[in-house]
């Protein structure tokens, strides 16, 4: 004998949780430059450290800027 279940839809996703397209490449760039600026300040590599967390404000200050 088998089973037969009733199937609901899928549930509606919020529109108010999501990032805006336009801001995402921002936010992911910035996590990104955040990221690398960690991996070299644990190598010992400041120099890079500091450029990549300039370009991480960077992304950031677009964020802002964007509104």
């Amino acid at each position: 004998m088998t089973a037969i279940t009733e199937r609901k839809p899928a549930p509606s996703t919020s529109t108010t949780d999501t990032i805006p397209t336009a801001n995402l490449t921002a936010v992911l760039a910035a996590f990104n430059a955040a990221n690398l600026a960690t991996s070299y300040i644990e190598r010992g590599n400041f120099t890079a450290a500091r450029r990549k967390l300039v370009q991480a404000l960077a992304s950031i200050g677009q964020l802002q800027a964007e509104g």
